[in-house]
């Protein structure tokens, strides 16, 4: 009487669904399913869960964040020169610092994009001596720019912009979505450039390139000739 009791508990048991699947040998072989297996100590056997694979996710939902941020991030480069031409076409060296160093900002974040490419799986750009080396020289463009402070270092900043913005149309990799993006706005950084030096063209008739050079080259006399 025991005996047929417990064949019973196991055939009821046994016909128990497993992951959409039932047990149906004594043996106890369910059939396979991609599931994830959680055991309870006070239980006999397993209870199985069944996994769910996220949704995927439609083109607006990435392009949207993409786009409003990129596109706000435009702000701050129009910010300055608007702002001078508001001022009936004031120029303010404050405006022109921020201006600089936003672009250079800007100008790094692009080589990290590149780099973050070779890194992620299945990218087809391998991280390799060409991608690595394009990824970090817009960082050190933007770093001379700094360094050399506008008007001059405007030109290590806006070859960097010019090249970056070329070589991402150019190279593959990155989905066409992205390249129209791209180009909207190194289109829209590189006309800012070319708003602010309009302004202090119109203002003061110079664009204090020159004066800038006999500034560095005095200092370095200064430095060649002090006392030892």
């Amino acid at each position: 009487m025991g005996s047929m009791s417990m064949q019973l508990m196991v055939r009821r048991f046994c016909s128990t669904p497993v992951c959409g699947g039932t047990l149906r040998s004594l043996s106890i072989r369910p059939t396979l399913y991609p599931c994830t297996v959680k055991r309870d100590p006070t239980l006999v056997g397993s209870v199985c869960y069944k996994s769910t694979s996220p949704s995927p996710v439609k083109p607006t939902t990435s392009y949207l964040p993409a786009f409003s941020l990129g596109l706000s991030g435009l702000i701050p480069f129009y910010a300055p020169p608007l702002y001078m031409v508001y001022n009936n076409y004031t120029y303010c060296l404050d405006g022109e610092a921020m201006h600089l160093a936003y672009a250079a900002t800007i100008l790094s974040f692009i080589g990290g994009v590149r780099w973050g490419l070779t890194l992620a799986p299945g990218s087809g750009q391998p991280p390799d001596w060409k991608n690595l080396s394009y990824s970090v020289t817009p960082s050190l463009l933007a770093w001379s720019g700094l360094l050399i402070q506008a008007p001059l270092g405007y030109i290590p900043v806006t070859g960097g912009l010019l090249l970056a913005g070329t070589v991402d149309l150019l190279w593959t990799g990155y989905p066409a979505w992205f390249k129209v993006l791209r180009l909207i706005l190194s289109a829209g950084a590189l006309s800012s450039i070319c708003i602010l030096l309009w302004v202090k063209q119109m203002e003061e008739s110079d664009l204090g390139v020159k004066q800038q050079i006999r500034d560095y080259r005095a200092k370095w006399v200064a430095w060649r000739d002090r006392e030892p």
